[in-house]
């Protein structure tokens, strides 16, 4: 009696992505000169119809102005709703959203600073192909096996975390604006549950007693567990932070003063357990016709989530008509855009572009100024792969300037990639056979097959109507996979 298995194989994976543009305005009480403007974005699924998915979300600006020679900082936040469109979004499906600031620009138009933000959103989701396959065929049927490695997406997790920090021993008399960039550098699975570790990267813009304004960097490791019920040890888990809020406050002593910092980073977490079955592909019946019902099933194999940190660097020049530098102030508005990932001889490769704005000093005029740098990169990452499809997001967690010449920056970026690897392939399996009327064959009938070049075993017991045993036996002196020529023969005595 033949025996089915039933197989779902998932794959976790960006499907649909939606561009949103959002605008925001200020009032303002002078004529002022943008130096720089840093936009972060959060957004959150509100409802997921098939074909669409709507959102919600904001946008928090922080512009830095030059008025009346002294740094200011407008803060404005802007909340937006907007969709995404594709065939491949299902009613109801489990979406997680990751917002990027493409882009985003400041000017003044008279008495009101217009602020515009360039919003990308991947929405990623789970994929299912699944079917029953059979395992055992009736007696008589012969079956070719073929072992298949496949994902199943076991619980899919989601949750707040707020985290605390302070930096002592600050030169400052004011908080400008923060900014915070997460990371997820490991992830660990256990029953019912899924531990996330990143780190969380942020950017405190102060003025010092002097009136210029300088940045201070406070890095903050975390570790979070996350309910996760269906987890087990065996399991790996995909996760991704992105900072929500993040605040700072400066607690003001005789000396120096200390910021203390809190940070609202949302983790989404994707847990897959990954397993093999052996599949049926191909049935011969060597006394009667049959009837075989076959499908194709998509698989999908993933390797654990990897991040890996590495360094773009390159140098910027002032044109003629600027203000020469004297010194860095601050580094604001970074960020990393992946163009394109791609696996290669078992490497990961990545290009995309490293950014941000210089805010820089000039002694000679006492002046503050500005100026953007953008570093195109194309580079193997220090990971190694057996996967075909890779997918890769990056963050800025570094970045240092230095003054080479009066017109010349040196600039050195450190960023860390993570990187999702995964395979997805289509087998034909047999999900069922029929046995149909016995096959007509004379007494003694003798089957003579010539094999070809590279021939399997299988592939000839198919050809001599017989059990790739009995063609071991009756054909001792030739081995598979065959030469190419062999005479085999099947005695067909009944």
């Amino acid at each position: 009696m033949s025996e089915n298995n039933y197989v779902k194989s998932d794959k976790f994976a960006p499907v649909a992505s939606g561009q949103a543009v959002v605008e925001a305005r200020q009032m303002l009480e002078q004529d002022c000169k943008v130096l720089s403007v840093s936009a972060t974005a959060s957004v959150r699924p509100s409802e997921v119809f098939a074909g669409e998915a709507r959102y919600a979300g904001k946008v928090r600006f922080d512009c830095l102005v030059l008025c009346d020679n002294r740094v200011e900082c407008m803060s404005v936040v802007a909340e937006f709703s907007d969709k995404i469109a594709s065939p491949a979004i299902c009613a109801g499906m489990n979406v997680v959203l990751m917002p990027e600031t493409v882009n985003t620009e400041a000017s003044p138009e008279g008495k009101t600073l217009k602020l515009v933000a360039v919003v990308d959103v991947k929405l990623c989701a789970t994929s299912h192909s699944e079917c029953n396959i059979m395992t055992v065929p009736d007696n008589g049927v012969f079956a070719e096996k073929k072992t298949i490695d496949y994902c199943t997406v076991q619980a899919e997790t989601s949750e707040v975390v707020y985290i605390t920090d302070s930096l002592a021993n600050v030169k400052a008399t004011e908080i400008l604006c923060t900014c915070a960039r997460a990371t997820v550098t490991a992830t660990e699975c256990a029953d019912n549950e899924v531990k996330v570790s990143g780190t969380v990267y942020t950017y405190v813009i102060v003025r010092n007693d002097d009136g210029l304004i300088s940045s201070c960097r406070i890095v903050t490791p975390y570790v979070k567990s996350l309910s996760a019920l269906g987890a087990s040890a065996d399991s790996l888990a995909l996760a991704s932070a992105a900072v929500t809020e993040s605040a700072a406050t400066l607690a003001v002593e005789p000396d120096s003063s200390t910021v203390e910092l809190s940070v609202t980073v949302l983790i989404d977490a994707t847990v897959i357990g990954c397993g093999k079955t052996d599949a049926i592909v191909d049935v011969f019946c060597a006394d009667n016709e049959i009837e075989t019902s076959s499908v194709e099933m998509t698989v999908c194999s993933v390797e654990p989530q990897t991040t890996v940190t590495d360094t773009i660097d390159g140098q910027i020049t002032l044109e003629k008509d600027r203000l020469a530098a004297d010194n860095v102030l601050c580094v604001t508005n970074t960020f990393c855009q992946i163009a394109g990932a791609r696996a290669e001889d078992k490497r990961v490769y990545v290009d995309g572009l490293a950014g941000g704005d210089i805010i820089y000093y000039n002694a000679e005029k006492n002046a503050v100024d500005s100026i953007a740098f953008r570093l195109p990169f194309s580079m193997p990452l220090s990971v190694h792969t057996e996967a075909c499809e890779v997918s890769v997001s990056a963050v800025l967690i570094d970045v240092s300037v230095r003054v080479r010449r009066e017109s010349v920056f040196d600039v050195k970026a450190e960023a860390a990639f993570t990187v999702r690897q995964s395979s997805q392939k289509s087998v034909s399996v047999v999900e069922s056979v029929k046995l149909g009327e016995p096959i007509a064959r004379p007494n003694a009938t003798v089957i003579v097959h010539i094999a070809k070049k590279g021939e399997t075993l299988w592939q000839a017991a198919k050809a001599l109507c017989c059990s790739p045993d009995r063609v071991t036996e009756q054909n001792s002196a030739c081995a598979a996979p065959y030469s190419g020529g062999e005479r085999l023969i099947n005695f067909c005595n009944k």
